[in-house]
């Protein structure tokens, strides 16, 4: 908690926000010690679209697209954002337009190589994401 005497005489009390102060996150080392942890997560954002076969969707007649993005730290590993198998992994058109290969921060959660079912041999690395910005 930090304190200030404004010209005014009054007192303010403030207290710094928590994502102020999380780790940082930009290689897989940095994964690797702060899995399971809230990070900020500073990265390229790289999405890819596809259009989906209508009868793995449970959609009848589905027209759309699937988007998923994932981030690239400075060294080349790869995190999703959340994992593949979850249905926030789907990101917006208007997302990927504003983030699609810039620099952005993103904070929540990381996950390194977890499981995408109980006895799955395939890993991936994610963040389930709280907030998502471009990286200043």
């Amino acid at each position: 908690m930090h304190c200030n005497v404004c010209t005014s005489g009054f007192i303010v009390i403030y207290q710094e926000t928590a994502e102020n102060q999380l780790e940082i996150v930009k290689t897989r080392g940095d994964l690797v010690r702060l899995n399971g942890e809230k990070v900020k997560l500073i990265g390229r954002y790289i999405s890819r679209t596809w259009k989906p076969d209508g009868k793995f969707t449970g959609i009848p007649g589905f027209q759309g697209i699937y988007i998923k993005a994932r981030i690239i730290l400075e060294d080349g590993m790869e995190v999703s954002i959340f994992p593949s198998w979850n249905k926030q992994s789907l990101r917006s058109p208007e997302e990927t337009e504003k983030y699609n290969h810039q620099m952005v921060e993103a904070v929540g959660v990381v996950q390194f190589e977890g499981t995408l079912t109980p006895n799955s041999q395939i890993r991936e690395s994610y963040i389930n994401l709280t907030q998502l910005g471009l990286y200043l």
